[in-house]
C-alpha cells in the first residue's frame, strides 16, 4: 500500500469517525463518543509516521 494511498484511507476513517459521533450524540450516547478518541489518535499517529514527501507524489 502506497503512502498517498494509505494516507487516503485513515483521512476517510477519521471523516467517518466525525459521522459516528455525531451520529452517536444525536442518538443519546455521548458517553461512547469519548471512546472516540483513542480511535483518532490512533489515526493521527499513522498519519503522522507517513513521509511527506511520499504524499505530494501519486504513485
Amino acid at each position: 500500500m502506497t503512502d498517498l494511498f494509505r494516507f487516503r484511507r485513515l483521512i476517510g476513517a477519521a471523516a467517518h469517525l466525525c459521522q459516528v459521533e455525531a451520529d452517536l450524540v444525536a442518538a443519546g450516547y455521548p458517553e461512547l463518543v469519548s471512546r472516540l478518541d483513542d480511535i483518532r489518535t490512533a489515526i493521527d499517529l499513522e498519519i503522522s509516521y507517513l513521509e511527506p514527501g511520499d504524499l505530494s507524489q501519486a504513485h
